[in-house]
């Protein structure tokens, strides 16, 4: 398979920490269409119909072998979604091995907020009810978040650090993006 021309940005961040928020000012911005995993979720769930936490488990995988293909099929992309990293469940998160082996210009964008915000955050937003994210207490959500918090970031680089707990400069960031694909 060749490598993609075009870069891919691959935002990744707490739940409810942002990301689409920012993607989706930002693939715009940098020329680039925009693929969301929650968006082919949302899709399957409208297909498929929605179900217990298994069956909302087996849509988040087919929808990570979506994204990839998605992604492989594109000419670069901004690409947003609860990525994978050690130290989690292999039931969670999209993987990310195979980032590198379509493009070798990748970008990480970390969006950051503290654990608290990203929970308020989360439960506060309305999202398709197939995410069953009305399930959890607040205590259940702040914890998890809290413990993946403490994973760090992607081991992606470049990485660019944005705070999402407030509005950042699109154009910074755009300028920060293209100078760390160079």
């Amino acid at each position: 398979m060749l490598p993609i021309r075009k870069p891919l940005v691959v935002v990744s961040g707490l739940p409810a920490s942002g990301k689409t928020t920012l993607a989706r000012r930002l693939a715009p911005a940098l020329h680039l269409p925009l693929i969301d995993k929650d968006d082919i979720l949302e899709r399957l769930f409208e297909s498929k119909k929605m179900g217990d936490l298994a069956w909302r488990r087996t849509l988040s995988r087919e929808s990570d072998v979506i994204l990839q293909r998605e992604a492989e099929s594109s000419d670069g992309a901004v690409l947003v979604s609860f990525w994978r990293q050690p130290g989690m469940a292999d039931a969670s998160g999209t993987p990310t091995e195979w980032l590198r082996a379509i493009c070798h210009q990748v970008v990480h964008i970390q969006c950051a907020c503290d654990p608290e915000l990203a929970t308020r955050r989360f439960l506060q937003r309305k999202r398709h009810p197939g995410h069953l994210d009305s399930r959890a207490s607040y205590e259940e959500v702040l914890a998890s978040f809290q413990d993946l918090a403490r994973l760090g970031p992607l081991d992606i680089e470049p990485r660019i650090h944005v705070d999402t707990s407030r509005d950042s400069n699109l154009n910074d960031l755009v300028r920060d993006i293209r100078a760390a694909l160079e």
